[in-house]
């Protein structure tokens, strides 16, 4: 049996192995490709070096017969002779003292300073050509010591440190100085400056490939914290189990509630089994296994290999090891055989929770496509998975559960499937949009095409971008192809086909392309309006709060103004969703205390369309009942007139009665009130506002008694 790697595809993806790494351009570089880039990296920077100290070696060879041939001595201090020619032109060497013999280069102006100049020439071109020397011996250095950019660097240090220190020694030998003591001044010199700027220009880098992957807050494995707990002035479940995972509490919403760990005595590992796999496939326990090893194979349900790219799910259980009952655990998976639980790479399903039960799900590419591009593995389409849990204690299976099955050999002759997309089929697009990008996802890696003609693929027009690598399948185990639709007109469907084409390593007669297309539809829309806003006017309650309910209506855009409305006040900079949103109405209610007060809306339907508007009005609060205006006979009734609208109902006994116990007395718009007309008996009438303001009770609004002799009434109230 021969275990090899897999992609797969929950929060981590798995890699093929392949030795394979990718450029700035995001194409594949091959292990030996890579190799072959370093070797000839490597070789001309070996060549660049020695360039360099070959031309040190020459210019300093230079430097040495120059100084040499530059000093003839046409007569010493001690007298030695020199027969100088006619027309030649001597002058005093600094270094020396005496006089020699000016180069043929030099340019000698008689003046006083006319021995100066001639040496001030020499000079500037012996100065040139110390700093070639520790340009190139700079370089050098720069490029031993690496960094970005050193060899550049160290040269520019290297010309500045040497150029700048023989000008030194030159300039105080003409000033008298001693010529060993200016030597070392001009050598310290020289060094100062070009070490200070190498140093403010040297820039060492690396690039280290950090992998992070964000998951929610983990507890310490075990309980030895959990007593800490209960020192706290509460020890709520949340903050006793945040300390361990073993930690539980105890006694719960007692005076005695307590943290504690949990079996602190359990030393047995959870037990995994298999509990579920995808339709059309089965699991039996795996034969090969050694006795104290446990795990399963995979198959289709006649026993044969996996039909390569298509997925494989399965979902496993644990349970503890001594009661049989389900043990919640933390379970990782690994295409390497690993000694340890926190040695393997990638947790089951993605997720780092303690769970009853876990589910991963594979992507299966077949043994020809891992042998096409990485023909070192010898893939012969056989994997083998391995599972660990550890418990809420750390222990954790030392043997790892197993998970083995195969995948079909021989050529792929089924083209690519379109999945799904990022943007889903039939989604509205904004009004005057006219291009979305939007992402499809394949089942194997292909190349694919897009054509608003339901055409074959070689006859498509536009090219998506897609990624053709085997391993760079996504979190749900798809391929991912880029397609960017131009050309979408609003108020109207527009449709796309797309069409692909798979096995984009293999030769053109290998490969399978879509006979269908995948139809896809953008719908174009309209503006979306809101058509009605309120409250407008003054809004009363008889509280110090009053409620108030914000309605909106939107029309057009996406299904005749199907939308999302928010609200804000201009004190708040960011809008709150309304509490009923959705459809074409919308409302809110906010309770809010007396003042003025200006809303501003905004609402979004599906496709991406967006409506403003605003409303303004007052909040009273009104904590007095109705009062009665008038009270007079007409047409054989008593009648009487309130200052609001009311609701108002009489006794003859007394004001001590319920309003709504009392006989009511009809009413037109809601402040004329009428009732019957009956001398010599007392009507005590009670009235109530909309908002329940009412006189106290055993207290009457009015109480009238009509006159038989006057014709007229009598009140009091």
């Amino acid at each position: 049996m021969k275990n090899n790697q897999i992609g797969r595809g929950s929060a981590e993806n798995f890699e093929i192995k392949s030795e394979t790494k990718t450029n700035n351009r995001g194409r594949s570089l091959s292990k030996l490709d890579i190799n072959e880039k370093c070797k000839s990296k490597n070789i001309f920077k070996t060549y660049f070096l020695i360039i360099n100290l070959v031309l040190a070696i020459a210019a300093f060879s230079y430097l040495i017969g120059a100084e040499e041939s530059f000093s003839p001595l046409p007569i010493n201090a001690k007298g030695n002779p020199f027969i100088p020619k006619e027309g030649d032109i001597l002058v005093t060497d600094p270094t020396t003292g005496v006089p020699t013999l000016a180069p043929e280069s030099a340019s000698l102006a008689k003046t006083p300073l006319g021995e100066v100049k001639a040496m001030f020439t020499n000079v500037a071109f012996k100065t040139l050509v110390w700093v070639a020397v520790g340009a190139g011996v700079g370089a050098l250095i720069g490029i031993l010591a690496g960094g970005k950019n050193g060899g550049s660097w160290g040269a520019l240090s290297g010309a500045a440190g040497a150029g700048s220190g023989y000008l030194l020694t030159s300039l105080l030998i003409q000033n008298q100085m001693n010529a060993g003591t200016a030597f070392w001044w001009g050598t310290g010199f020289g060094l100062s400056v070009g070490l200070a700027i190498f140093l403010l220009t040297y820039k060492k880098e690396s690039k280290k490939i950090v992998e992070f992957n964000c998951r929610p807050f983990e507890a310490p494995i075990g309980g030895n914290d959990c007593e800490l707990c209960n020192s706290f002035k509460e020890c709520s479940e949340y903050t006793c189990k945040s300390l361990g995972q073993a930690c539980d509490i105890v006694n719960a919403g007692t005076k005695e509630q307590k943290c504690i760990w949990k079996n602190p005595r359990d030393v047995n590992s959870p037990i995994i089994f298999m509990t579920n796999v995808s339709k059309g496939l089965k699991y039996f326990p795996d034969k090969n296994l050694r006795p104290d090893k446990t795990g399963v194979e995979i198959s289709k349900l006649d026993g044969s290999c996996i039909k390569a790219f298509t997925p494989l799910e399965f979902s496993i259980s644990t349970k503890d090891s001594l009661t049989s009952i389900g043990e919640p655990s933390q379970c990782k998976i690994d295409y390497n055989l690993t000694t340890k639980f926190e040695e393997m790479s990638y947790y089951m399903g993605g997720s780092n929770l303690f769970l009853y039960n876990h589910t991963e799900k594979l992507a299966l590419p077949g043994p020809d496509n891992i042998n096409k591009i990485a023909p070192e593995l010898k893939n012969d389409g056989t994997y083998t998975l391995y599972i660990r849990c550890q418990d809420a204690n750390g222990n954790f299976n030392v043997d790892p559960y197993s998970v083995r099955f195969c995948v079909e050999k021989g050529p792929d002759t089924t083209p690519p499937i379109i999945e799904n997309t990022s943007i889903l089929n039939g989604y509205p697009i904004q009004f005057n949009k006219s291009s979305l990008i939007t992402e499809v996802y394949l089942n194997e890696p292909a190349e694919c095409k897009l054509s608003k003609t339901d055409t074959d693929y070689k006859n498509m027009e536009n090219s998506m971008n897609c990624d053709m690598n085997l391993w760079e399948m996504n979190i749900n185990n798809f391929y991912t192809c880029r397609a960017n639709l131009t050309g979408i007109e609003s108020r109207k469907e527009n449709i796309f086909y797309f069409r692909c084409k798979d096995k984009p390593d293999f030769e053109e007669k290998d490969r399978n392309v879509n006979t269908d297309s995948y139809k896809y539809v953008v719908i174009g829309t309209q503006p979306l309006n809101i058509i009605e806003s309120s409250p407008k006017d003054t809004i009363k309650g008889a509280t110090d709060v009053v409620p108030v309910i914000l309605t909106i209506k939107t029309d057009n855009g996406y299904k005749n103004g199907e939308a999302k409305c928010y609200y804000k006040t201009s004190n708040m900079t960011s809008y709150i969703q309304f509490l009923e949103t959705g459809t074409n109405e919308h409302n809110q209610r906010q309770d809010l205390t007396t003042g003025s007060y200006i809303y501003s809306f905004k609402c979004v339907d599906l496709g991406g369309n967006t409506a403003y508007n605003s409303t303004s009005f007052i909040v009273e609060t009104d904590k007095s009942g109705p009062v009665v205006t008038n009270v007079y006979k007409e047409i054989g009734q008593l009648k009487l007139k309130t200052n609001e609208e009311a609701e108002c109902s009489y006794s003859n006994r007394d004001c001590n009665f319920e309003i709504a116990d009392g006989v009511k007395m009809t009413t037109t718009n809601f402040n004329i009130h009428t009732a019957e007309w009956k001398i010599n008996i007392n009507y005590y009438i009670r009235c109530k506002d909309k908002y329940n303001n009412q006189p106290n009770p055993n207290t009457c609004s009015i109480i009238v008694n009509p006159s038989v002799f006057a014709e007229g009434v009598t009140s009091s109230g």
